[in-house]
């Protein structure tokens, strides 16, 4: 989607650069997972800069001259772009672009002849790719970037691939409206309910849902997460921005999904549980925070023995 010489990019913009002058095709975050070849990402701290130097498909890195100077050596085939804001520099850069139309070219022309049965007021872009027998419900839209397998149905009043909610304040504090450009992957044989919301990744590639996968009502995905095959994802439930769960995975209603949360297959979520970090496969979790289940018990009887005791005070 974008293909945009490193010199011609810092020029716009005063900055100075060290390394090769090579080409852009992508932005994306260090610590994030990359499907292009050829990104730019920012770093303003050693941790992230390690994240960009450790990732094969990053080529430049937006950062200040004094962490570029300490880290040239540990991998001299990327180009750092000097600014004393690295973040606001990197988003102002890729509002620019998507502003100017670098980003705009689509992969597909929108063809509905294989949707059966498609609802009153629903809305599809151009832009979007449908499987076989696909249905979708009253007042649903479907936006540019979206890939649909065989055999789906999307229920009323439910948006698929709209802009997620990525936060970023400019250097005198206020918040950016960051544009996505990335996209949205639905396997085969997969079912959405009723006022539901997958977002479309953040940048490049798919925020994704996996083949056979039931996604209930009044559930929302934000960008960039990964659903695996078999899933059961239940009403209201919620996964933050590029969190990801694995095969035959149950999200019990009201559940939620903590940024960068990776679960193991075949892992169950109770109700109202806040689920962050990495989870070992076949898990089964209950709280806030999620904890496995012997000790989501254990804590409850703590604390009904501490009420007792309170009471009898």
């Amino acid at each position: 989607m974008l293909n945009i010489l490193l010199s011609e990019l810092v020029k716009r913009y005063g900055l100075k650069y060290k390394g090769k002058n090579v080409y852009i095709k992508g932005f994306n975050l260090a610590n994030r997972q990359i499907e292009t070849n050829n990104v730019l990402t920012y770093a303003e701290s050693e941790k992230y800069l390690r994240f960009g130097i450790e990732n094969i498909k990053i080529n430049a890195i937006v950062t200040t001259k004094k962490l570029a100077d300490a880290f040239y050596r540990k991998r001299d085939d990327i180009t750092y772009i000097f600014t004393d804001y690295p973040e606001h520099t990197f988003y102002t850069m890729y509002i620019d672009l998507v502003s100017s139309g670098a980003f705009d070219s689509l992969l597909f022309i929108t063809d509905t002849s294989s949707v059966v049965n498609k609802g009153v007021g629903v809305v599809i872009e151009n832009g979007v790719k449908f499987g076989n027998n696909v249905r979708i419900g009253h007042n649903t839209i479907i936006k540019s970037g979206t890939i649909i397998g065989d055999n789906v149905s999307i229920g009323c009043c439910s948006v698929i691939g709209g802009e997620g909610f990525q936060l970023i304040k400019d250097k005198f504090g206020n918040n950016l409206n960051i544009p996505h450009t990335g996209g949205v992957y639905i396997g085969n044989n997969v079912s959405i309910g009723d006022c539901t919301t997958i977002c479309k990744s953040l940048f490049e590639g798919f925020t994704r849902v996996g083949d056979y996968t039931k996604i209930d009502n009044h559930v929302h995905i934000a960008h960039n997460c990964n659903i695996g095959k078999n899933c059961s994802i239940t009403a209201h439930c919620t996964m933050f921005g590029s969190s990801c769960i694995g095969n035959n995975i149950w999200l019990a209603p009201h559940s939620k999904i903590m940024n960068g949360a990776i679960v193991g297959d075949g892992t169950f979520i109770g109700t109202s549980s806040f689920v962050e970090g990495k989870i070992p496969p076949n898990s089964r979790l209950f709280g806030m925070p999620a904890k496995p289940i012997d000790e989501y018990i254990r804590d409850i009887v703590e604390f009904k023995k501490i009420i007792k005791h309170n009471k009898g005070k």
